[in-house]
């Protein structure tokens, strides 16, 4: 792939890109505009530090001199990262990629791989039927979401191995699952130019966004915490349900209700609301779940933290999807803090994987809704 760079040092370069482009190297701004009017590149990497006019006067400048449709990204210095991502705002983002202030050599080199689509897939799976499901688990907080996420995808995925599961972190207020499994670096976020569009949506491989779960390599988890517009929400889960089976989403905390929060609940398939087993969680799950419902959206609730042998009464016309049995805080927290899976511990808590399972073996069956107790 035929690469235009602009980087101070020629000799460089190469250190910075995938072996599969083929680099030429402007030395200076007015160097890239020359070289880029006269060879069209494929392709153009751009570091930050070169420009001296305003971010606003020369980032809408280089993708007019370049060809229709070719991908440009912005590797920024730190003092000018959050100006680049608000002038793209502002300016039509399309093909126009930032990445991380943060990354050294080596992630730069992996990231501009990814953008241009020039990694190598691991593992060939069987590829999805294109109409995944996609499940959206929103709550009050403290509600066992995370937990749930962290937990639950790894039995579906042993379960049903012939299935591509990717799951979401698009909790932007407490993105724990982000920090958990150490998703800084898979954030969809990056390849948010995509999502303009539902044919370049469609033509991303999004599992290559994500962190593949070593021995599970039909188990994908990426971030996805940024103030996505609805349009964006639609083309994402659009391209999802394409390449992937089942498409679990955590949003976490259901406010504020904003634009995309609304695109998101009325486009997902099961919108799941995690609610702790106690009376002031119950009667608030079903204020919301009766105002939803007067808007056509249907909603079931997964109830969490339940002591044996406690009763719970939901009411009447909601839908238990299921009941997830308490977990002692001290568990939680040796888990968490020690990054270990409780269904793959050797000794996990029973109740707990019990109750999972069951949904598991529902959905495998395509039954639905499970009720455990």
């Amino acid at each position: 792939m035929r690469t235009l760079v602009c980087f101070p040092m020629k000799s460089l370069v190469k250190t910075y890109l995938p072996t599969e482009c083929e680099s030429l190297v402007a030395e200076s701004a007015e160097e890239y505009f020359r070289l880029a009017k006269l060879y069209r590149p494929e392709a153009a990497v751009l570091f930050s530090e070169m420009f001296d006019e305003p971010v606003w006067e020369w980032l809408p400048r280089v993708q007019e001199v370049l060809p229709e449709g070719v991908p440009v990204i912005i590797v920024p210095l730190y003092k000018d990262e959050s100006l680049i991502a608000t002038v793209m705002e502002k300016i039509d983002p399309a093909g126009l990629y930032i990445l991380p202030a943060t990354l050294n050599q080596e992630e730069i080199r992996e990231k501009i791989a990814l953008i241009l689509g020039v990694t190598q897939q691991n593992e060939e799976l069987p590829a999805a039927k294109g109409d995944g499901i996609v499940y959206t688990l929103m709550s009050y907080g403290s509600s066992g979401i995370t937990t749930f996420c962290i937990n639950y995808p790894i039995l579906l995925a042993k379960r049903n191995p012939d299935k591509r599961i990717v799951v979401l972190d698009m909790n932007a207020q407490k993105p724990d699952l982000t920090r958990f499994f150490k998703l800084q670096q898979h954030h969809l976020a990056l390849f948010r130019p995509d999502l303009l569009e539902m044919r370049t949506a469609l033509v991303r491989k999004w599992e290559r966004g994500c962190k593949q779960i070593s021995h599970l390599p039909n188990l994908y988890y990426a971030s996805a915490t940024c103030n996505w517009k609805s349009g964006e929400i639609s083309n994402l889960l659009t391209a999802l349900r394409q390449q992937f089976d089942y498409i679990y989403i955590d949003w976490g905390y259901c406010f504020p209700e904003t634009e995309a929060l609304h695109r998101l609940i009325y486009e997902s398939d099961r919108n799941l609301f995690f609610v702790r087993a106690d009376p002031f969680g119950i009667e608030n799950a079903k204020a919301w779940i009766h105002a939803w419902a007067e808007r056509g959206v249907k909603y079931q609730v997964m109830l969490s933290h339940l002591d044996k042998g406690q009763t719970y009464r939901i009411g009447e016309g909601i839908s238990v999807y299921g009941v997830v049995p308490r977990i002692s805080n001290a568990r939680l927290i040796q888990s968490h803090r020690s990054h270990s899976v409780l269904v793959e511990e050797i000794f996990p808590p029973k109740p707990y994987v019990t109750s999972l399972q069951a949904m598991v073996d529902a959905v495998h069956a395509d039954e639905g809704a499970v009720v455990c107790r």
